[in-house]
């Protein structure tokens, strides 16, 4: 086999405390969230869940109950694992997957849907596993760049 590329030493490895990241897999905004969270938020090393719509998937839908379901098993998984401090969930703006899912055309009503789930899914995060740290965030792209506004549980 080939080696194809080697990464360089990066320093010693992660405690196993630290932060578990959940956000939308969209490609537009990979770049933007990296940024956000390396520069942003000071986040070097994280536990990621990297799906379509993000936060999303932890949102109870009656329709798609087996979602949320593994969403959770997938959550418990890492914090379990990591042991983390921080949780840190981000949805955006013109989200694919939540206009899919919605049958929704209107963007206001998308987004105000997005927060709902963000509070909820907060609550709820705390409730399951007493993390004391869970943010989220809402993020935008304009003209190429993102900007980002907390959402308060």
């Amino acid at each position: 086999m080939k080696t194809v590329y080697q990464t360089k030493p990066h320093g010693a490895p992660p405690a196993a405390s630290g932060t578990v990241v959940v956000h939308c897999s969209d490609p537009r905004y990979q770049w933007h969230f990296h940024e956000f969270l390396r520069n942003g938020l000071g986040v070097r090393e994280y536990a990621l869940v990297a799906v379509p719509g993000g936060p999303q998937l932890l949102a109870r839908l009656d329709f798609l109950p087996k979602f949320a379901w593994t969403g959770w098993r997938w959550l418990k998984f890492l914090v379990d694992l990591t042991k983390p401090e921080r949780v840190i969930l981000i949805n955006h703006e013109d989200c694919r997957w939540y206009f899919s899912l919605m049958q929704a055309k209107d963007p206001e009503r998308v987004r105000e849907r997005q927060l709902a789930d963000l509070r909820e899914i907060q609550r709820e995060f705390t409730d399951r596993f007493k993390v004391s740290k869970i943010e989220a965030y809402y993020a935008r792209l304009h003209d190429g760049a993102a900007t980002f506004e907390q959402v308060n549980p």
